[in-house]
């Protein structure tokens, strides 16, 4: 008796430590029977280091004859902590470039350190800390993190914006900028940040007239600056927009738009003179009338001008006048004759303006107040009743206005006095900062010689060591006295550094080309490698830098085009905009409070300390509203691949997500189906299941499984390739596995069809949880007949994406102004033959096509991608689109056929 109880607890001892092992299928040839968070973190733990393994050898030996697709997310601000919101970015440009490495192209998706700026610098005076010191650390942090979330980046294309061979090149850049007449110095009204002791771009500053970094009301100074002439690039920026994606653009392109403004009009600039005295610094104002720039009679200023000043008057009380002339003069650019400067308490002026440019020709208050200053008024303007012509214009005499806006505007921007067309809205990009951390301006301070550009064998220009910590509102790079003090590399006569150091957007506006030649020494990027490889397939990155990055981004590429560095204008092709996430925030009166000071049990939440009522609402996670969570803590408690599924499931890329515990259980639900799905697929070849069903009930199955199978790989391979629609692939995936339940054991057993669709499956799968389908994969092959196309000695990653089969029919749409209309049905192997021709006269011979001829549809052409319908677009002027509720459920009848299988 005594010997059966104690035989009894052993047998029990040993199935308590067999239950409580968790295996992996390469270490002990078994899957375990159930999947649940101790097997996903053990078979993590296991494949961590060989995916790292596995991509890095990937990355030594890049190929050269693939096809290349350039995926990019933003890089971050290195704060050493990753955020969800970085969770989501890089989790979604991770599955877009695992996807395409399956389709086999050649993959670029690097990363890389937006490191220069005011919260690296402000943390480390905190702190007491060198902010080099802190940046180091932080990047060598947050890229811990990024390789524990499974991203499969190109590190060895990594750098900092704060590395001297970056910086190095964003001086080149902006000195053959300087040099392009693009740069200039000027005394102008900033935005001087109070907190942050810095001035501020208009652009960094909200509708509220706030910091976006600090969050402080801004105050306007007068301060001498440097500024990038953007507003020369306007038209091409604007043209540049129908080269990409609007598809995918949408809004973007809408958001640009209204950024850059109308070409309305353009700046020039007039050098003033005070006597025989030629001031440092010229007077540029806009106009909407180039061209009747002979025509000028005098330049008026608003009282806030910075010309304004007692110094400038002829007579002390004119500053009580409503309008008085200054002791100031103008010169005519073109004319070189001297037009008076008037400051009008009255006046109207432009928003965004403080100058105005007197025509009387064509403004009556001109000429009003002309005639009360006693200023002489030309005439340029004759008509015939038909056309204006212009006279008394010099060389432009007898030009019409439209002929004489082109050629003077030329001419200006020849002599490089302006003519730039641009929106009067738009102003030049202030560059100049007054902090330590940032990428210091290039130039050289000669009593002598002026602003001396720093020569190119002289780069980089270094950040030195400071002694101390920095003090906000100084300049830093003054104080080091061997740094500051500079003989002037033209007259060899003292001189002295600029000390302003750039705003760190022109760190970000050109790094996608460095990543492409990091290791380049002679020059910012090979240009044979940029025209190869640019532009950027996919672009990735948060709607809030849809307006400022994207526009610095393009300018930059626009320039670097013009100044034959690359051979393409735009740097993306497509813009994925990737909504926040939210988080549920808790306040009282606008004061914020954590959960646990919340108390749920009545009617209403309301604070347990005061009773007082509870505002809760969906808000982007922020440690100050107390509605962040840890991402760390998430994988710990859930694991990486549910952590990736869970970011990427349920909600497009481009809406909000709002955070909530709750989908974790879907998720790991969704995953246990999966493994059970393998382990059946694995148990019955193993254990040799005989086939009980007859050979006309198997093919019937075979035939299901044919036809659930193809469907998914086309919708999937659309969803991802064209449209980005993670969420969707994956609720197509939750498809395909529910599809397999409906499947008896046997069959799975020995169907061939099922093997396929069940490898095809692991492989759809990997891009979203890689070290899940490396153990799933690596189970399966040791079942598998050997009869697929998959090749079974390499890793689930080393596979091809799968596309449908040759016979599979796939849809070629008629898609009329953007709807589509009726589509055909074609088998894949025909209509990936197809010519552009072909294309349309199939859908043009067709009689769906022939109710559509009143319209008189245009082709306007025919897309398709491998594995994917195909679409013919038409365009039709005769007829809007129809939005009637009777066509919006035709469509979606159509989409409804198009997703038909026979999983029923």
């Amino acid at each position: 008796m005594t010997w059966c109880i104690l035989r009894a607890l052993r047998v029990s001892q040993r199935r308590i430590k067999w239950h409580q092992m968790r295996h992996v299928f390469n270490e002990t040839g078994q899957l375990e029977r159930e999947f649940d968070r101790d097997v996903s973190r053990k078979l993590e733990d296991y494949w961590k280091p060989r995916l790292k393994e596995q991509h890095a050898k990937r990355c030594i030996t890049p190929a050269t004859d693939k096809e290349k697709y350039y995926v990019l997310s933003m890089f971050p601000y290195p704060s050493g902590q990753l955020h969800m919101g970085h969770v989501r970015v890089y989790t979604i440009s991770d599955v877009m470039a695992r996807f395409h490495r399956l389709r086999g192209k050649q993959v670029i998706h690097p990363m890389g350190w937006d490191a220069f700026g005011l919260p690296a610098e402000n943390a480390a005076i905190e702190r007491g800390l060198d902010p080099k010191l802190w940046t180091t650390t932080n990047i060598a942090s947050m890229k811990q993190q990024l390789d524990d979330l499974f991203c499969s980046f190109d590190w060895e294309s990594e750098f900092a914006t704060c590395h001297p061979s970056y910086y190095k090149w964003t001086q080149f850049i902006f000195l053959k900028m300087y040099e392009a007449g693009l740069v200039y110095q000027k005394e102008g009204q900033v935005n001087w940040d109070p907190v942050d002791k810095t001035v501020l771009a208009d652009e960094q500053i909200d509708e509220a007239g706030r910091s976006w970094r600090s969050g402080a009301i801004a105050e306007k100074r007068f301060l001498r600056q440097w500024y990038i002439q953007t507003t020369a690039y306007t038209k091409d920026l604007i043209e540049g927009l129908d080269e990409v994606d609007t598809s995918l653009w949408k809004d973007i392109v809408r958001i640009q738009k209204d950024w850059l403004g109308k070409c309305e009009g353009c700046r020039l600039n007039f050098d003033i003179r005070k006597g025989e005295e030629k001031l440092d610094e010229p007077l540029i104002v806009f106009t909407h009338n180039p061209e009747l720039v002979y025509g000028i009679s005098h330049i008026t200023l608003s009282p806030s001008h910075r010309l304004n000043t007692p110094e400038n008057y002829r007579n002390p009380q004119d500053g009580e006048k409503k309008r008085f002339v200054l002791n100031l003069q103008a010169i005519n650019p073109f004319s070189g004759k001297t037009i008076p400067i008037v400051v009008s308490r009255t006046a109207r002026f432009d928003e965004y303006s403080d100058a105005h440019l007197a025509i009387p020709d064509i403004s009556e208050p001109d000429g009003l107040v002309a005639a009360e200053l006693d200023i002489p008024v030309p005439s340029v303007l004759t008509s015939d009743g038909q056309q204006e012509t212009l006279v008394n214009s010099a060389q432009f005499s007898g030009l019409n206005r439209s002929d004489a806006l082109e050629e003077i505007t030329a001419h200006a921007r020849k002599k490089r006095f302006g003519g730039h067309m641009c929106s009067s809205k738009l102003n030049d990009w202030l560059i100049s900062r007054q902090r330590y951390w940032g990428t210091p301006i290039p130039l050289i301070k000669c009593p002598k010689c002026k602003n001396v550009p720093v020569p190119i064998e002289d780069l980089p220009v270094e950040l030195p060591t400071l002694p101390g910590t920095t003090e906000k509102g100084t300049s830093p790079l003054a104080q080091v006295s061997d740094w500051y003090n500079i003989k002037c590399p033209k007259c060899g006569g003292p001189a002295t550094r600029e000390t302003d150091t750039m705003d760190t957007f022109l760190d970000s506006s050109w790094y996608f080309f460095r990543y492409l030649d990091p290791q380049n020494d002679a020059a910012p990027f090979s240009k044979d490698k940029a025209d190869h490889f640019m532009p950027v397939d996919l672009y990735i990155g948060g709607k809030e830098h849809a307006v400022l990055h994207l526009f610095f981004a393009r300018f930059f590429s626009h320039f670097l085009h013009n100044s034959g560095h690359v051979s393409t204008r735009e740097p993306f092709i497509n813009l994925l905009t990737q909504g926040m996430v939210l988080g549920e925030s808790y306040s009282v009166d606008g004061r914020y409070i954590s959960k646990s000071n919340v108390d749920f049990t009545g009617p209403a939440p309301v604070e347990k300390s005061t009773g007082q009522k509870v505002l809760v609402q969906w808000e982007k996670m922020s440690k100050s509203k107390y509605n962040g969570v840890d991402p760390q803590e998430i994988i710990k408690e859930y694991g990486v691949d549910a952590t990736r599924l869970c970011i990427l499931s349920n909600v497009a890329p481009k809406s909000d997500r709002k955070w909530t515990y709750e989908v974790f259980k879907g998720v790991m639900a969704w995953q246990r189906r999966v493994w059970d799905t393998v382990n059946s697929f694995i148990q019955g070849r193993s254990q040799n299941i005989p086939l009980q069903c007859d050979p006309q009930k198997f093919k019937e199955y075979e035939d299901t499984i044919y036809n659930f199978h193809n469907e998914c790989l086309v919708r999937i391979t659309e969803q991802l390739s064209q449209q980005f629609m993670i969420n969707a692939a994956i609720s197509r995936l939750h498809r395909h596995v529910k599809n397999f339940k409906k499947v008896p054991v046997d069959v799975l057993a020995h169907s061939p069809q099922a093997e396929l669709a069940l490898a095809d499956l692991i492989i759809m799968l990997s891009p979203m949880a890689p070290a899940f389908a490396s153990e799933l994969w690596t189970a399966m092959k040791s079942q598998a007949s050997g009869r697929t196309h998959h090749k079974w000695d390499l890793g689930v990653l080393d596979q091809s994406w799968p596309l449908a089969d040759l016979d599979f029919p796939l849809s070629l749409d008629c898609c009329i102004n953007e709807d589509v209309k009726f589509h055909l049905k074609i088998p894949r192997k025909e209509l990936e033959q197809l010519s552009e021709a072909d294309a349309i006269a199939t859908i043009t011979s067709s009689k769906q096509f022939q109710s559509f001829l009143d319209r008189a549809p245009e082709p306007t052409g025919f897309t398709i991608d491998r594995g994917c319908n195909g679409v013919v677009t038409f365009s039709s002027t005769t007829v809007q689109r129809n939005k009637s509720k009777t066509f919006t459920k035709k469509k979606k009848k159509l989409r409804k056929e198009k997703d038909s299988t026979i999983e029923q």
